[in-house]
């Protein structure tokens, strides 16, 4: 009878590291949803990612300029951002909405559009969602908009990216919420 031949119990360190990075892969979400209350913007939402805030000024509606605040990140192919602005009077939100609109279909194809339900504000003819997609011919990108406003202060959430991902939109647009 021959003596047993003893096999190693212990792998080699490269497959022991091999399988520890792709636990630790396993393990990383695509996107890393956390909770932001942008200073000023008085409402929270989910960010899919870390983002970064600039502002710059433009014309408002009325001509004098109104301060643009902006919080935007990428993630899995997509970027996520949320633009707001104060604008002082209620009345000039509804048109300045549509403009939001008009803009990007000016520049995107558009598509299916819904109403939009936002948490704290009343319901509003002029708050929408809306998936738009670049003209035949250019490179495939989709864009979804929701557009929304709460006393004289204007919101834009948009998501681009070149495939769509409903459910990380549906996280998105769902987690707004406006306090009472």
């Amino acid at each position: 009878m021959r003596p047993a031949t003893l096999i190693p119990l212990i792998p080699p360190i490269a497959a022991i590291t091999a399988i520890a990075v792709l636990a630790l892969a396993a393990c990383t979400p695509a996107l890393n949803w956390r909770k932001v209350q942008p200073e000023g913007a008085q409402l929270s939402l989910m960010f899919p990612c870390k983002p970064e805030r600039e502002e710059r000024a433009q014309p408002g509606p009325t001509g004098a300029p109104v301060t643009l605040r902006t919080l935007s990140c990428k993630a899995q192919g997509g970027q996520y951002s949320l633009t707001w602005t104060d604008l002082g009077d209620a009345a000039a939100t509804s048109v300045a909405m549509r403009r939001m609109h008009e803009g990007l279909a000016r520049q995107l194809a558009p598509g299916a559009s819904a109403p939009l339900g936002v948490r704290g504000i009343a319901v509003d003819p002029q708050a929408f969602q809306q998936v738009f997609q670049n003209r035949g011919g250019q490179p495939a990108q989709q864009v979804r908009q929701a557009v929304f406003s709460r006393d004289g202060r204007l919101y834009q959430l948009l998501m681009q990216s070149e495939r769509a991902d409903p459910a990380a939109w549906d996280v998105f647009v769902g987690s707004v919420e406006l306090p009472a």
